[in-house]
């Protein structure tokens, strides 16, 4: 060894003895290992940087562990000791050779060492402050090098929230001589972060000056995320007992409590303080005594569970307890059951009751369909006597197993009309009994209404009332007809005599139909006569199928002439008068004219059916929008970021397809009244001026374009662009209905409180099915491939969902008039829109993303955190409420509207504004109104499907927005 290893070596050793002296009692064994160590290098030859790094290392890691790992260490150091005896051996070629295959496994076994214990050293030379550092640290830091580098160097290489910590440390170390021993986390050559263990060491000169600062490197990354997740499973477990409904305890197999959850203090009245530790026999004398003392003990010497309850005296309360053995010693739940037991008492003595009354009841479930869903669940004594059926019989049953032929139908609906609505109802049926006798029956139905508002079951209570409605019958009976003529007398009365043929009319038939009201002598051919065609066969056999089945009366609606030559829509009925051998003699009925009515109707009917087909519509193209929102997303980011030109073609061909299903989703939605809107407030001629070159042109050649624009039509609020679009579907439509040429006209005036629209061709027109069917989505009477039906269904959500209204004027021949009516308003300035840069908006916010659909919630997340943020998701509001209280705080909440459960997005944001009144809250919608969402957020909504510059531009735009107010 030369003069100055061997001085520097010396000074190593008995720097570090003295402060092996001076650690802790519990380093003992540590200490006295590495004296045997360093001991056993004075044998050895080293130069500068091996002492330094060897004596530096394991001299920190003595004085810095506990002594249950500083064997570890000290075997850790034999393959080091037998290094250096390799390196001094290697003086002379003959030893050199004769240690050459130790050398293989001394450094093997330093490496299995290193490794293993994810170590290396490393040493910093004062005064010039460089580093150098052992392949293991290196390794650490995932970076290869062999050379030294400047200590400023090898700081960076720390995270920068860590730097100033090793830094202060060091340069204390430094003046003081004091080791230090700290955990930091650094940044890999691979830009990850990772958790590692610094320890450093003064080594002093001979003028006992520090002349370096040696010491330990090693990867805990793995240790620390470990501790972590105990910590965190924990945590969770205790919050779990905490709140678990159920009291819950444990005793060891001492019968000593240790553990008691607040729910168990609670039920006990006693504090878990006062009883951890202590015998449950002795501070529950009462339980010692009775029967909770056998079935726990049974379970633990059987080594089952014991589920039983017991009532508790001194506590005035009934218990359910379920005790479950284990090695530990035993484990119980219980629960106060004092108000079950006795609503279970009650509910017998109710039971008994009711089974001794004359009056029957019945109770069944309220099912999800009227009548065939309910299913009986209870019937009483009287029940059976009445009806012959035993409880087994009608359990599990429907209540319509007791009607038959002549049970009303009307009735029924009536019921089931009551029962849907969950109200009670009066009313008297004809039931038929097990032997197939026929009783009336007088009945209440009330519904059992539970604690979300909604019916459970229904209870049915009567009597039997055949023999009061039989007297009741034959009193009617004699008055019948006379009832019949009164109740018609505001129709067109008529009285057929069967036998003869005659037909006696009343007085409306000529103020009703223009028809003459003498009598006929062959009436039922007249009559016959004057029957619409199509319609006359299906009527007689309808009347003549009525006299023949015995029935008692008779109805149909068909066509009628009226004296004039046209036709009415008429309901027609009549009583049949039958003699004492059931045979037909008379009919007494009316003729009502309900053309007016069924007109009024078929619109009725035309609007629910377009209401029905909105709705499917809007649902399906909402969910089509969550897809294309992570299409289009996904599409946007390939494109940016593939570098393959062909690839990236493919990328933008997705993208581009993508945006075109959108715009039939916006079709769709349109129709429906779901389409988010942007509307502003714009004089209805000004879009038509604007577009009449672009019109002209789409009408072509052969099609005259006039425009008859009122300059007082007025101010609408409305989408300008869905404006333009609808006036551009009415034009083409037009142009499709002249194929060899004719005139467009477009014209604008006031109309009360509304503005209107109104588009007119000389085409070919349309008939009454067709208009009928007009605004229905994907009907058109174009060729195949021609048109998608989806036109004039788009400008009717469009006009609906603005508040307005639209209606078709056309005939075969006589060409179309469409009118657009919008409620009017005073002149506003349309605000100027703003371009958008080329660069996304970025940030590093916290932001909760709450969407119930799982790819578009991995798109938000995927998309924030590339741009920056910290986000953490939840799939519905009560969980977002929930983490917000637990992993905040949050800078943003960005939710969609709709979503499962009881609270959607617009009542997310209400409670968000109370309780974090400074909170930015994001609403996004596939077909939710924007403009009534926004007052909710206080933020405009994002319409969906959504790009990542629109996501990355609105939430940037409300997190700036809240730090400025």
């Amino acid at each position: 060894m030369d003069r100055d290893a061997n001085r520097e070596y010396r000074h190593l050793v008995s720097t570090t003895m003295r402060t092996t002296e001076n650690m802790p009692r519990g380093n003992v064994g540590g200490a006295t290992g590495f004296r045997a160590l360093v001991t056993s290098l004075r044998q050895a030859v080293l130069d500068r940087f091996s002492v330094g790094l060897l004596t530096g290392g394991i001299s920190a890691f003595v004085v810095a562990w506990p002594a249950t790992y500083a064997w570890l260490w000290v075997v850790s150091a034999a393959p080091i000791v037998a290094w250096w005896q390799f390196r001094r051996g290697a003086a002379t070629p003959e030893v050199a050779s004769r240690q050459k295959p130790d050398l293989y496994g001394d450094q093997t076994l330093l490496e299995i060492a290193g490794k293993t214990a994810k170590l290396g050293g490393w040493v910093v030379h004062l005064p010039d402050r460089k580093l150098r550092c052992s392949d293991e640290t290196w390794a650490i830091h995932e970076r290869t090098g062999d050379e030294a580098i400047t200590f400023e160097e090898g700081i960076g290489y720390f995270a920068p929230e860590w730097q100033n910590k090793v830094v202060r440390l060091f340069e204390s170390c430094v003046t003081t001589g004091l080791p230090y021993d700290t955990e930091a986390e650094i940044i890999t050559a691979a830009g990850t972060r990772k958790w590692v263990r610094v320890i450093g060491v003064a080594i002093r000169d001979d003028m006992d000056r520090v002349s370096r600062i040696q010491g330990a490197f090693q990867d805990i990354d793995e240790r620390k995320r470990l501790e972590n997740t105990a910590r965190d499973l924990e945590r969770r477990f205790a919050e779990s007992m905490e709140h678990i409904s159920d009291a819950f305890f444990q005793l060891d197999p001492d019968w000593r409590f240790t553990y008691l959850n607040h729910q168990a203090e609670r039920l006990l009245e006693r504090s878990r303080s006062a009883l951890l530790g202590s015998s449950i026999w002795q501070e529950f004398p009462e339980a010692a005594s009775g029967v909770i003392r056998q079935h726990y003990e049974g379970a633990v010497s059987e080594g089952k569970t014991a589920d039983f309850e017991v009532f508790y005296e001194s506590l005035d309360v009934w218990f359910s307890v379920t005790a479950y053995p284990g090695p530990t010693g035993l484990t119980v739940y219980f629960r106060d059951v004092t108000k079950r037991r006795a609503a279970d008492q009650q509910l017998h003595l109710l039971e008994m009751a009711i089974s001794r009354i004359e009056d029957f009841v019945i109770i069944t479930t309220a099912g999800s369909r009227p009548g065939n869903g309910q299913t009986i669940v209870y019937v009483n004594d009287a029940f059976v006597k009445i009806t012959g059926y035993s409880s087994d019989d009608a359990s599990g049953r429907s209540p319509g197993f007791l009607q038959g032929k002549r049970t009303d139908v009307a009735t029924i609906e009536k019921i089931n009309r009551a029962i849907a609505q969950s109200r009670a109802i009066h009313a008297e049926l004809v039931n038929y009994a097990k032997d197939g006798r026929e009783y009336w029956v007088d009945m209440l139905i009330a519904p059992i209404i539970g604690p979300d508002g909604r019916a459970t079951h229904f209870v049915a209570t009567g009597r039997d009332i055949t023999d009061r409605k039989r007297a009741a019958e034959k009193l009617v009976e004699s008055e019948e007809r006379f009832a019949i003529v009164a109740m018609m007398t505001t129709d067109a009365v008529w009285d057929w005599d069967i036998k003869n043929g005659r037909v006696q009319w009343n007085g409306s038939i000529a103020s009703i139909f223009g028809h003459g009201e003498e009598p006929v002598e062959d009436g039922f051919a007249a009559w016959e006569a004057k029957i619409h065609p199509d319609d006359r066969s299906r009527v007689v056999s309808s009347l003549l199928a009525a006299i023949e089945d015995q029935a008692e009366t008779w109805q149909e609606e068909y066509r009628f002439r009226r004296g004039a030559g046209t036709y009415a829509e008429v309901f027609d009925q009549g009583h049949i008068i039958r003699n004492t051998s059931a045979e037909a003699t008379r009919m007494v009925g009316g003729v009502r004219d309900v053309t007016e009515t069924r007109l009024k109707e078929a619109k009725r009917l035309q609007a629910q059916r377009l209401e029905a087909i909105g709705q499917l519509t809007g649902g399906v193209a909402h969910d089509f929008n969550n897809l294309l929102t992570v299409l289009i997303g996904t599409a946007e980011t390939l494109a940016d970021e593939i570098s393959d030109p062909r690839l990236s073609a493919v990328a933008q061909l997705n993208h581009k397809a993508s945006r075109q299903g959108a715009a039939l989703t916006r079709q769709l939605l349109t129709f429906a009244g779901r389409q988010p809107l942007e509307p502003a407030a714009l004089n209805v001629n000004g879009p038509i001026l604007a577009m009449e070159g672009l019109l002209s042109s789409a009408l072509g050649e052969t099609i005259m374009l006039n425009l008859q624009l009122d300059p007082a039509a007025g101010h609408v609020r409305a989408d300008a662009a869905q404006l333009e679009a609808s006036i551009v579907n009415l034009c083409i439509n037009a142009r499709d209905a002249m194929p060899n040429g004719g005139k467009v006209t477009i014209s604008t005036e006031q109309s009360s409180c509304d503005a209107v629209v109104r588009i007119a061709d000389s085409g070919f027109g349309m008939d009454a099915e067709t208009r009928a069917k007009a605004f229905e989505p994907f009907f058109t009477t174009k060729p195949f491939g021609k048109g998608s039906g989806l036109g004039l269904s788009m400008v009717y959500g469009f006009v609906r969902q603005s508040g307005g209204r639209i209606e078709i004027e056309s005939e075969p021949g006589k060409g179309t008039i469409v009118s657009l009516y919008f409620p009017r308003l005073a002149p506003t300035e349309i605000p100027a829109e703003t371009s958008a840069s080329g660069v996304l908006d970025r940030g590093n916010e916290h932001i909760l993303v709450v969407e119930d659909d799982t790819m578009v919630r991995e798109f938000a997340e995927g998309t924030l955190i590339s741009l920056g943020y910290s986000v953490t998701c939840a799939a519905d509001a009560t969980e977002a409420l929930r983490i917000l209280k637990t992993d905040g705080p949050f800078d943003l909440v960005f939710s969609d509207v709709v979503m499962p459960g009881e609270m959607d997005g617009r009542a997310l944001a209400t409670e968000l504004i109370k309780q974090y009144p400074m909170l930015p809250v994001v609403l996004t919608t596939g077909y939710a109104d924007v403009e009534s969402i926004g007052a909710e957020s206080r933020f405009r909504p994002l319409v969906k499907p959504y790009s990542r510059r629109q996501l990355a531009e609105a939430l940037r735009e409300a997190i700036d927005a809240a730090r400025d107010h």
